[in-house]
């Protein structure tokens, strides 16, 4: 649930809980009838009734939609620290520490003029055996590169340096290619 919905969320459920103290209190007769006739006849001749009533509507509406909605996994694409499990217990381990393995590894290849990393981490469950992230690494090819050697070849070794240094096996890496120049090798890094 969003933050969005958590703030709407918390004065509706502390409203909701008031009414139904108030509710419960004239059905057990604790509140006198003439009370909260008085008091409801009052309520009922004020114009600001209606605008609580349509916010109210409005924030139920949109957490009636929050339900159905699809949200995505947790997805952290940016962030100081991601845990890999090793033997000898969880470690933290820095993004711009992964980021800088993988930039390495693209700015070494034969033909990569330049690299931009994106390390996508997913919070998952402890016992989740799939991947816990993502690298996205946009390149500038040299021209007169083959595509297709470039791609298996830095794809194969940013998953085996990954394997190695964190211990991760088979880590999703897409690559795309953002430019293809006659520039000179400059060993840029992009920051993302």
């Amino acid at each position: 649930m969003g933050i969005i919905n958590r703030l709407l969320l918390l004065p509706y459920a502390l409203f909701t809980m008031a009414l139904a103290v108030a509710v419960a209190a004239v059905a057990l007769r604790i509140v006198p009838e003439s009370i909260w006739l008085n008091e409801l006849r009052y309520v009922l001749a004020r114009q600001e009734l209606l605008a609580v009533c349509g916010v109210l509507f409005l924030v139920s509406l949109k957490l009636f939609f929050a339900v159905f909605s699809r949200t995505s996994s947790s997805v952290r694409t940016h962030g100081e620290f991601m845990v890999v499990d090793t033997p000898a217990g969880a470690v933290q381990v820095a993004l711009p520490a992964v980021r800088g393995i993988v930039e390495r590894v693209a700015l070494a290849m034969q033909g990569v003029r330049a690299a931009a990393v994106v390390i996508s981490v997913h919070d998952a469950p402890k016992d989740a055996v799939a991947t816990p992230m993502q690298v996205e690494l946009k390149i500038t090819l040299a021209e007169h590169t083959s595509l297709n050697a470039v791609s298996e070849e830095l794809t194969a070794k940013v998953r085996q340096e990954l394997h190695d240094v964190l211990g991760i096996p088979d880590v999703p890496v897409a690559l795309r290619v953002t430019e293809i120049t006659n520039a000179g090798s400059s060993s840029k890094r992009s920051v993302s």
